[in-house]
């Protein structure tokens, strides 16, 4: 009797240990994910002035221009919609700072060529050259200016599970706050983006994955104390 029962106790321990590592196994993927998410990634700061406060953010007040992409392959459609990213990325994550433009710089911002080159201008001579801050700064009220140099890549692996081509595409680039009172760079970080996925044809669409990108940035500027 006793050797039946130990062997009964020891199948349904076995059954429960049996039990539990399902259990465990089961929400691993689960327990990742949340490790996942928490993670915060930071750009690599280049240059931070450090007079530059939140504060000094945050009643200066910015315009953010229209990006500048290193390759005339992304059109201005495409750069309209990565801007605007841009822009609500710093609206979700800095509801503090506000956000200035006018009817012109708002047609920039959406593509519109002559507005857009205009507003581009700024980015020669590093955005630094007073007189094109000058020009800009007249009919923006805003202290601050911020830039952002992007460059998009996509590299092609070979054909999808769907017969389509596996596409690895990277955002990657510059965003640089101007004071467009001395000219100065009082802040500036550079970041790359990864994305893998499968798609039928090779376009370049960088607004996918642009929302994080710059939310990387923006959580990294000066915050309140």
């Amino acid at each position: 009797m006793n050797d039946m029962h130990s062997s009964q106790s020891s199948k349904y321990l076995g059954r429960i240990k049996r039990a539990a590592s399902t259990l465990l196994i089961a929400a691993m993927p689960m327990l990742g994910l949340g490790v996942v998410a928490g993670c915060a990634w930071q750009p690599t700061n280049l240059r931070v002035d450090p007079a530059f406060t939140s504060k000094e953010l945050v009643t200066g007040r910015i315009a953010i221009m229209p990006v500048k992409f290193d390759t005339t392959h992304v059109g201005p459609r495409e750069r309209s919609l990565v801007v605007a990213q841009f822009i609500r990325a710093t609206r979700q994550n800095r509801q503090d700072i506000p956000i200035v433009s006018n009817a012109e710089h708002d047609q920039a911002l959406q593509g519109a060529l002559q507005e857009e080159s205009k507003y581009l201008r700024v980015y020669e001579e590093g955005g630094t050259d007073p007189s094109r801050l000058a020009e800009l700064k007249a009919s923006l009220d805003a202290r601050y200016f911020v830039l952002a140099r992007l460059h998009y890549e996509q590299t092609v692996h070979g054909a999808g599970s769907m017969g389509g081509n596996a596409v690895e595409s990277t955002l990657s680039g510059k965003v640089s706050i101007v004071d467009t009172t001395s000219g100065a760079i009082v802040w500036e970080g550079d970041f790359s983006s990864t994305r893998s996925g499968v798609d039928t044809q090779v376009d370049p669409h960088p607004s996918a994955h642009a929302l994080p990108f710059f939310s990387t940035f923006v959580r990294a500027w000066p915050k309140q104390p």
